[in-house]
């Protein structure tokens, strides 16, 4: 498939070798097998901690091409697979399969690139006028970002769901990893969905889950945000709060306290009327609303009560991927996100960028983290950086950020993030934030890990006590690995390579109640 796409690639987008890129081209291959409870074998003589017991799930692109004339130019829009590692201790098995989607399966089973809504454009020939048609009314089905579960650890009473940022989800069977329905809104009862984000969160100490709505009103054309609580599956639902949306934005995360969700309006929307213009694709149009301020809003998770009036123009919020944690503090609500260009998920996602990108050399990412305090009585916003004593710059521009689930909406030490430079330089990073003395990180050349996870221990009393999970493809050797790393000290425990790979990947999830 790689050989496929760089043949249609102009001669110029050639990676120049060095020993971080090797094999960087076929990481991102497609691997669209379906395999189920394959043992894995472990390459160390070290003991794995009998105490692990659960399911880490990882959902991200599988395949980007169904035939030999054309593939998806932003690598978001490649069909999303899930890889699924299911441990009892040191004895780990390891599943994967397609996200099988209605237009998924259009493509498959025509063996060719079947007309829908894409984020970017096809390459190297976008879709024609004749069809448009059969695009729009395919509609976007590609939920290849998350999986979640409603409900609580109680397999037999919870619903797992894959998400995306739009506003639909796909029910998905645990065990088989198959698709059972396709869930969203009542456009009639709920109002009509322009997006929704795929990082549904979990509310402190329920079994709840958050999750908001932009929803457009057509007969008053306002657009509302609407906050959702939801019990054990998608039709258990009602509205916590909402508030009337100045404009439009994109929003790929929130985050939550005890007491508070927290949402972040960008001035960074899709410009509908560019749309038309770009063949439809979203990320075309993408605009930056130049002299609109980031506005911060509060929504009180027992009362609906909004807060607002908290904006800044600092420059580096104009846009971020993932909020970090929250928590309150006296008067304040306090919470970290990692920063990004506005223009990051065209831009950084494009297939032909990642694929020609030029070594930079720069000792830091583009995704600087920030916090942010906001002042419930002032209104004030203050905006700081991260303490970095070791003055190493890499360690405060982290993404894909991890922490200890049980700290969520509760102030913590500790994060475990992904720093990438130049694409193929990954490092991970281990920060403490209570003595940035002790950050720690791991990296080896031509090693492309993904975003980490944490499980602790059962009994712990130390916040980073437990282990962290990622998956890795070393590209010396062309193969991924499962990697295992001890939470406090960040040395490696085990790792075990696979025998199917897993190309670049967004998000994971922890499922203790699956093994």
């Amino acid at each position: 498939m790689k050989l496929f796409i760089l043949c249609l690639l102009p001669l110029s987008l050639a990676i120049v070798p060095s020993e971080n890129n090797k094999g960087w081209a076929n990481y991102l291959d497609d691997e669209v097998s379906e395999f189920h409870d394959l043992p894995l074998t472990w390459s160390l003589n070290t003991t794995v901690p009998d105490w692990l017991r659960g399911s880490y799930v990882k959902n991200g692109p599988g395949r980007k091409s169904f035939d030999a004339h054309r593939y998806y130019g932003n690598y978001l829009d490649s069909w999303g697979k899930l890889n699924k590692f299911t441990f009892n201790g040191a004895d780990v098995k390891f599943s994967g399969r397609m996200i099988e989607t209605e237009n998924y399966l259009k493509n498959a089973n025509s063996d060719k690139m079947v007309p829908s809504i894409t984020l970017g454009p096809v390459e190297p020939n976008d879709w024609k006028l004749s069809e448009m048609f059969a695009m729009a009314s395919n509609g976007y089905d590609n939920t290849n970002v998350m999986l979640w579960r409603l409900g609580g650890e109680d397999k037999n009473n919870a619903q797992y769901i894959a998400t995306t940022d739009f506003p639909a989800v796909h029910e998905i069977d645990i065990d088989t990893l198959a698709v059972v329905k396709k869930h969203e809104l009542n456009s009639f009862k709920d109002g009509i969905s322009e997006s929704s984000c795929a990082h549904w969160r979990r509310e402190v100490d329920s079994t709840t889950s958050l999750q908001f709505h932009q929803i457009i009103h057509p007969i008053t054309r306002k657009l509302e945000f609407q906050l959702f609580r939801f019990g054990n599956n998608f039709d258990e639902r009602e509205v916590v709060g909402s508030f009337e949306m100045p404009h439009g934005s994109m929003i790929h995360m929130f985050s939550n306290t005890k007491n508070y969700a927290v949402i972040a309006l960008y001035p960074v929307m899709i410009d509908i009327m560019k749309m038309p213009t770009v063949n439809m694709h979203p990320l075309e149009a993408l605009v930056h609303l130049e002299g609109e301020p980031t506005k911060f809003y509060l929504i009180n998770l027992k009362t609906g009560e909004v807060l607002d009036d908290f904006s800044t123009f600092a420059p580096e919020l104009t846009w971020s991927t993932h909020h970090i944690n929250a928590w309150e503090e006296e008067d304040e609500v306090v919470f970290d996100v990692s920063c990004n260009p506005w223009d990051a998920l065209a831009s950084f996602m494009n297939l032909d960028e990642m694929l020609e990108h030029v070594d930079t050399n720069e000792d830091f990412a583009g995704t600087p983290v920030r916090r942010v305090r906001l002042n419930l009585s002032t209104k004030e916003v203050n905006v700081e950086e991260w303490p970095n004593e070791l003055g190493i710059p890499m360690l405060n521009t982290v993404d894909f950020p991890a922490i200890n689930s049980e700290f969520t909406g509760i102030k913590n030490c500790f994060v475990f993030g992904w720093a990438s430079m130049d694409y193929w330089r990954n490092v991970l990073v281990k920060k403490d934030l209570c003595d940035s003395k002790n950050d720690k990180t791991w990296f080896r050349a031509s090693h492309y890990p993904a975003e980490m996870w944490f499980v602790p221990r059962p009994g712990a009393t130390e916040e980073d006590d437990g282990v962290v999970i990622t998956v890795v493809y070393d590209g010396t050797v062309k193969q991924s690995y499962l990697l295992m790393l001890d939470g406090q000290t960040f040395q490696e425990i085990n790792y075990s390579y696979l025998p199917h790979n897993v190309p670049f990947s967004f998000h994971g999830n922890w499922f203790p109640e699956l093994y």
